[in-house]
């Protein structure tokens, strides 16, 4: 059998096509998907302590953009990529959140958003997994790493598309993104936490 110049042995002809034939046969890889975040049950909270009497509780109201590639076959190939308005920092205390919005902590002025951009995901569990990613805050960019649980998926009532639910927890210390006032009056840790949803077209799989 020849192929152009190339002269090849029976034997290897059909193991060539043998190979060929399964090559067909195997189903295509899960790709990622580009799923749209929900912002309408989205949320990003956190609680810094207050001296060791208590934690202060703050979320941010305004999420710009939220962008996703989900890859529900192997999660390992899905990215994530958020932006958040600084000066919508509200921890139900005027006097409070402008101080935060100052040059002391966020300088809002100078530094409009706050962004992170997954590099890394990993699968710790069924459900599972760390996502490790650049978080630019107060015009620094270092690297967390979050705790993510995927909650669950299914229809949403109206049975037009798909919701998949996530959990992300993580912990910064405000000192790695040039933000030291108080400290340790107001603590150098900050945990946060992040709730979101996304839609998706129905599915059987």
């Amino acid at each position: 059998m020849s192929f152009g110049n190339i002269i090849m042995p029976f034997n290897s002809a059909a193991l060539l096509a043998a190979a060929l034939g399964l090559a067909l046969l195997q189903p295509a890889q899960a790709q990622p998907q580009k799923v749209d975040v929900d912002l309408e049950h989205a949320a990003v909270t956190w609680t810094v302590s207050h001296g060791g009497f208590t934690s202060v509780m703050g979320q941010f109201r305004q999420i710009n953009k939220a962008e996703m590639m989900f890859d529900r076959k192997d999660p390992t190939n899905s990215k994530v990529s958020v932006e958040i308005e600084a000066a919508s920092i509200d921890t139900n205390h005027a006097y409070r959140d402008n101080w935060i919005r100052s040059e002391a902590e966020l300088n809002v002025w100078k530094h409009r958003t706050i962004t992170f951009e997954s590099t890394k995901i990993e699968k710790t569990g069924e459900n599972t997994g760390k996502m490790t990613g650049n978080l630019t805050m107060h015009g620094v960019t270092h690297p967390v790493t979050m705790d993510v649980t995927y909650n669950k998926s299914g229809l949403h009532l109206s049975k037009k598309y798909t919701i998949d639910g996530f959990t992300a927890k993580g912990k910064l210390k405000r000192t790695d993104f040039g933000m030291k006032a108080f400290i340790p009056w107001i603590g150098e840790e900050v945990e946060f936490v992040i709730q979101f949803e996304t839609k998706r077209p129905n599915d059987p799989t």
